[in-house]
């Protein structure tokens, strides 16, 4: 059973010299999000989250991996830090308090 928006590495075993990969695999993306990510995106480039987990197949050990959506940061959103709280008023005269 194939899933969507997942795939796997898994070592590369024709692997004759160290410009060959270690690993290969593939992933398998639904259309509606690659064109979800072609629409999305504003640069030349879009860049894709991969999450990947140490596994152990019939095969042998390999990497399972899966999409993870990509949010870039908003760069007018607001932020709690960005600002200090304004400081407490300070009474300078305490002559007319009534204490």
């Amino acid at each position: 059973m194939e899933y969507t928006n997942t795939g796997a590495l898994f070592a590369n075993s024709y692997k004759k010299s160290e410009k060959q990969p270690d690993f290969k695999g593939n992933i398998t993306l639904e259309r509606s999000l690659i064109k979800q990510l072609l629409s999305d995106s504003d640069d030349e480039n879009i860049k894709i989250n991969l999450s990947g987990w140490n596994r152990q197949g019939r095969n042998g050990d390999f990497v399972s991996l899966a999409y993870d959506a990509y949010k870039k940061p908003e760069e007018s959103a607001p932020s709690k830090y960005r600002e200090a709280p304004p400081k407490p008023a300070i009474i300078e005269d305490i002559g007319d308090l009534p204490f």
